[in-house]
């Protein structure tokens, strides 16, 4: 008894297996923050001789936009100009800023960096008369390391910007930066769930073939044919000869009768389950007219059979035809009934 098989797979196989699903995931934070040692080249014009570099400390948080190189940072800075001379003597400036950067690459791994920007510093200096606010404007480049350490994921940063105060009269100042950069979130990996391997349920449908020509037992009127026999849709073998049963002309025509159509589809499927069956189509006529009209007939009817096949998709070579005129009737000529019945096609099989 052969079952019919119904295959169910779960909508979570069926989502695993889309691309996306299917490729592993990085989930980058876009903002950071800047932990940074720096050192100045004083000007010479800045205070004489008394001011030759200053040490620092640079903390900004930054932040790329979406789906862009581009990105900000927000910094804060303080630096101490050292005078080499004791006693509350150097000089100090404590100053905000806001960068815009642009990154060549993604700061997952070694990517360097352009900086440009803008801020505001006060200066305390001696004498406190002459402390007061300047504009600070910077330009540089930079990198930023891959991860140095598993957890947090710490990165080597460096810089170097050249940085012009308008104190006083002015001064141009090369400055160098190096420290840390740290992913305000940790990147992870997130892997895709394994998809569940599909399961195949076999489930009664009622629906038996016992004999295995394709034709359900419900339907089956021969239930015992050999296996390998064609049959047909009432699984039956097919004889040699089928009859197109209601397949017939009007007189002297060779156009179908429109119920002939009906069992001409029938025939079509089963042409069309046995691809590599060779058919004659077999025209007949009844006695009325000469045995050569007759024949010419015969042909013509058999070939507009064809003609339905072929615009029903069946390939011409899986076909002949033939005509046999009034040669082979299947009733008496001497009725109307019997003559109409005369006037038919047959398939007749070649292999």
């Amino acid at each position: 008894m052969k079952l019919a098989r119904l295959c169910i797979v779960s909508a979570a196989a069926a989502l695993a297996s889309t691309p996306a699903a299917a490729e592993s995931s990085i989930l980058v934070s876009p903002s950071y923050l800047a932990i940074l040692g720096g050192y100045t080249f004083a000007d010479d014009e800045r205070g004489g001789e008394d001011l030759d570099y200053a040490t620092g400390i640079h903390l900004a948080f930054g932040n790329r936009f979406a789906d862009s190189n581009w990105g900000y940072e927000v910094g804060v800075l303080f630096d101490n100009f050292e005078t080499d001379k004791s006693g509350s003597v150097d000089f100090y400036r404590s100053s905000v800023g806001l960068d815009l950067t642009y990154a060549f690459g993604d700061r997952k791994s070694f990517t360097p960096f352009l900086v440009a920007g803008i801020g505001g510093g006060y200066n305390d200096t001696l004498p406190d008369d002459e402390d007061d606010w300047s504009l600070l404007a910077n330009a540089g480049f930079g990198f930023v390391s891959g991860p140095v350490t598993e957890r947090g994921q710490l990165r080597i940063r460096g810089e170097a910007r050249y940085v012009y105060d308008d104190f006083r009269e002015g001064y141009g100042e090369p400055r160098l930066n190096l420290g840390i950069e740290i992913p305000l979130f940790e990147e992870r990996e997130v892997e895709p769930a394994p998809a569940p391997a599909p399961q195949v349920v076999e489930v009664p449908t009622g629906l038996m073939d016992s004999d295995g020509d394709g034709v359900i037992d419900e339907k089956d009127q021969c239930p015992d044919t050999p296996a390998g026999d064609r049959v047909d849709g009432n699984g039956c073998s097919l004889d040699s000869v089928i009859e197109l049963k209601g397949v017939t002309f009007e007189f002297n025509k060779t156009r179908l009768r429109p119920d002939a159509v009906t069992i001409l589809a029938w025939a079509v499927d089963i042409l069309k389950k046995y691809p590599d069956m060779q058919v004659e189509i077999a025209g007949h006529t009844d006695s009325i007219g000469s045995d050569d009209y007759n024949q010419k007939l015969s042909e013509a009817r058999a070939q507009a059979v064809k003609d339905f096949f072929v615009e029903q998709g069946i390939p011409e070579s899986q076909m002949t035809v033939r005509g046999y005129g009034e040669s082979e009737p299947r009733d008496t000529n001497d009725t109307a009934e019997g003559r109409e019945r005369n006037r038919r096609v047959e398939l007749r099989v070649l292999n």
